[in-house]
């Protein structure tokens, strides 16, 4: 067995074809499509809202081995939610919808239940909006324990570039979910190249920092910049104006391989994050982030 089984392909439906994402049928054709392909051990994409969709998602996903991950994230922003809000009851609101999108997520057969915090609200309140969303990942944990192979991740976000959200930085983070674990025991975090980036962070100590709990890892392009026009998160294809070059997708393999997993986990999804347009070649974009991907990991596993 080779060093990268530890990391399995996974496909980034909701963002490689994002123009489909309100079409649950379209996503569930994908879905087999890809499955179908042989190459990915795993998919993510947004909620499922469609029973019969749901069952058809999964019965693929059990038929091919896959691993599904899906995102509340666009859920929650649709219904301008917020799990770390400083008002209460927008707050209380927003747990109880996530609860709610937990069972929605078992019927497909989620293993992974990803979010992310909410906004900064600055130094001064940090603490207190990062108490309010412990508190909403310890109920939302409480009602995806009911699912015994389902884990809840969080995915930092750069907090002073772009997206500007509570739960960023990799040390501060992994050191604040560590003290939550014993209330949220299947807590793990998703690592996102773009935001360590972002962040100012090296990705290898980041890497190094994160492993202990890390579940997932997204391959993201960012352009580092604030000069340049498209500075930010903004899910852009690999490579130059950005810094996720092929050599540094290797580069970061290399190191994740190199690292000791979470004990719990054996393996962990890595893909490609990649937002594609109305008019895209939907299919063709899937086929260069696939491509991109087998690069770096043969790169990774035999460099020079």
């Amino acid at each position: 067995m080779t060093k990268t089984h530890r990391l399995y392909p996974s496909a980034h439906i909701a963002e490689l074809f994002f123009p489909l994402t309100r079409d649950e049928n379209a996503v569930a054709q994908v879905v087999r499509r890809i499955a179908d392909g042989g190459y990915y051990r795993g998919f993510e994409t947004g909620i499922i809202h469609q029973p019969p969709v749901a069952e058809t998602i999964r019965a693929i996903a059990g038929q091919h081995g896959l691993n599904v991950t899906q995102w509340l994230t666009f859920e929650l922003l649709k219904d301008r939610l917020n799990l770390s809000s400083l008002d209460t009851a927008l707050r209380e609101k927003s747990i109880k919808r996530a609860c709610e999108l937990v069972h929605l997520a078992a019927a497909c057969g989620t293993s992974k239940l990803s979010l992310v915090s909410g906004d900064d609200p600055g130094e001064e309140r940090r603490e207190e909006a990062k108490k309010g969303f412990a508190e909403a990942l310890v109920r939302v944990g409480e009602t995806a324990r009911q699912y015994p192979d389902m884990l809840v991740q969080v995915e930092p976000l750069d907090r002073f570039a772009h997206k500007r959200q509570l739960i960023g930085p990799t040390g501060e983070t992994v050191e604040w979910m560590m003290r939550l674990r014993p209330d949220c025991p299947r807590l793990y975090l998703a690592w996102d190249s773009a935001h360590v980036a972002l962040n100012q962070e090296d990705l290898a100590d980041s890497l190094k920092l994160a492993a202990p709990i890390m579940s997932q890892m997204h391959l993201a392009n960012a352009i580092l910049d604030p000069q340049a026009q498209g500075y930010g998160d903004y899910h852009m294809k690999f490579g130059e104006p950005g810094f996720l070059t092929a050599g540094v997708a290797a580069r970061i393999i290399r190191t994740a391989l190199a690292l000791p997993l979470s004990p719990e986990l054996k393996a962990i999804s890595i893909a490609v994050e990649m937002r594609t347009g109305e008019g895209d070649d939907l299919w063709d974009n899937e086929r260069q982030c696939r491509a991109f991907l087998q690069r770096a990991l043969a790169a990774a596993e035999n460099p020079g």
